[in-house]
């Protein structure tokens, strides 16, 4: 399979993944919170969500190694390629031995962090849960050198077939457990069983089938000096992801108690999904666009390509916000009971300033494999430490729903004003281009939207059939709407070969 069909069939499996990774989400989330009950169903999420935050500590290394993978695979330099690994291999092996002794920090001082909030038993549960996810993330490290290898190759479909096998699997070990009364413990111990289970089969794939060799003799000091610079823009973006979408439900935690975490986590789950859709499309372009970058092709076939998939991206993200803004909040109710009504209303105000980087996610990688990404970190970087103050201070005096004040202000003007300007002024990219090729979205966006949320004025009470009856009106509406409104004659060309195949 060449590298083009492979970068295809990537694409089905990585959105084959995302719709199951979220019909796990939509069934697996009601029964955890039935089976586990709101205060232990937020500590775990909560839980997870600290831990997760230890994933800083690649410090930017996994989002650097494609570049200099590709730097050596243009010169045919397979020693280097060796000692790239090499060098890898025993940095991500000392940060695994770094994230277990910070996260036995955290668990050890459990009780002095929540304590005010939380109950005895609820400490003693947050306790054990962070025990068992610090192992789980110490083993990710050492495991991400071989996804980065596997990624740099190109071998799409195993590793797109691998994070699906990681999708369905978890619940799968969990939904047992659980059901045997073994409560949150059981979620992450399974998470735990499911991340060693492939870490094996990812190291072996890597080893036996891609030929990844190791060279611990001869590390270049100054290669490992040049990673670290280039890293370290990454390392902040990771902190800026942090701050951005862990760090809220550790304050709303902190100050507010278990239940509002639930509520919170309701929403960011929703969240992801935004979030799955975007990345799923562009992370399959990484390698590719690292090479395009590599040969020196012009800013106008890089410009085309952020296009093209910023499209799809557009199209799908308006698609999935519109029928949420619809009926998101019946679909809320059921999922997830009206104790978590909130939720629908943080996912809104959460996603609309996210649309604009969401689409935008190609320019990301052009920025890396140029070696223009400090701009972003910095930028980033400032407007993560005004969205963690104006969370605290908006949480303390709005509640739950003052966690999305200081998301909201960082997302506007970091990456809707400065970002753009960046693309435009610093790194020769026509975005105002790029815009002019998305607005015309908008118009099945707003208009199919708008006419759901106008015919739910005279219904006075919604039910499921109504709920299936108003998903299915809003999404033929929206269709026919980009169809004749929106759709480029690229897409409309996919269509026809889609439907001859079809009939075919």
């Amino acid at each position: 399979m060449n590298k083009s069909s492979e970068r295809k069939f990537a694409v089905v499996l990585s959105y084959t993944n995302i719709i199951l990774k979220n019909l796990v989400v939509f069934l697996y989330t009601p029964f955890l919170l039935n089976y586990l009950g709101q205060a232990e169903y937020g500590i775990y999420q909560m839980t997870n969500s600290v831990i997760m935050g230890l994933s800083i500590l690649s410090m930017g290394f996994s989002g650097s190694y494609v570049r200099f993978f590709m730097r050596y695979k243009t010169r045919k330099d397979e020693e280097g390629i060796r000692s790239l690994n090499g060098m890898y291999l025993l940095l991500f092996i000392g940060i695994a031995i770094l994230s277990l002794f910070i996260g036995m920090v955290f668990v050890m001082n459990t009780k002095r962090i929540f304590g005010s909030a939380f109950t005895e038993e609820e400490v003693r549960i947050t306790k054990t849960l962070m025990g068992i996810l610090v192992f789980n993330i110490a083993l990710t490290f050492p495991s991400s050198v071989f996804d980065c290898n596997i990624l740099a190759q190109e071998h799409l479909k195993f590793q797109q077939s691998r994070q699906i096998a990681q999708t369905v699997l978890t619940p799968l070990v969990s939904i047992p457990l659980v059901l045997f009364g073994m409560g949150a413990v059981a979620v992450v111990g399974a998470q735990t069983i499911t991340t060693l289970i492939l870490m094996i089969i990812n190291i072996k794939y890597a080893i036996t089938q891609l030929g990844m060799r190791f060279n611990f003799r001869n590390i270049p000091l100054g290669l490992l000096k040049e990673v670290s610079i280039f890293s370290f823009f990454i390392f902040l973006s990771q902190v800026i992801d942090l701050a951005n979408n862990n760090i809220p439900s550790f304050i709303v935690g902190a100050f507010l108690g278990a239940k509002d975490v639930a509520i919170y986590s309701v929403a960011s789950q929703v969240k992801n999904l935004f979030f799955m859709l975007s990345v799923g499309l562009s992370g399959v372009f990484v390698p590719h666009i690292n090479e395009m970058v590599s040969r020196k092709v012009s800013k106008e076939k890089l410009l085309s390509l952020m296009i093209k998939v910023g499209r799809i991206q557009f199209i799908l993200l308006t698609f999935i916000l519109g029928g949420f803004i619809s009926v998101g909040e019946f679909f809320i109710q059921i999922w997830a009971g009206e104790a978590n009504m909130e939720a629908y209303y943080l996912v809104i105000i959460m996603i609309l300033p996210v649309l604009i980087p969401l689409s935008q996610n190609v320019g990301i990688e052009i920025q890396r494999a140029m070696n223009r990404h400090y701009f972003r970190s910095i930028i980033y970087f400032i407007f993560a430490a005004i969205n963690v103050a104006v969370t605290i201070l908006a949480v303390m005096k709005y509640g739950v729903m003052g966690s999305t004040f200081g998301y909201v202000i960082s997302m506007i003007c970091a990456n809707g004003i400065a970002m753009n300007w960046y693309y435009q002024k610093k790194m020769g990219l026509d975005v105002m281009k790029f815009w002019k090729s998305l607005i015309n979205i908008l118009i099945p966006f707003v208009l199919s939207t708008g006419s759901i949320l106008l015919i739910e004025n005279f219904i006075t009470r919604i039910n499921f059939p109504i709920f299936c009856i108003l998903g299915v009106l809003y999404s033929v509406i929206y269709f026919l709407l980009y169809y004749f409104t929106a759709a480029s004659n690229l897409e409309l060309e996919h269509f026809s070969r889609i439907i001859k195949r079809t009939k075919r």
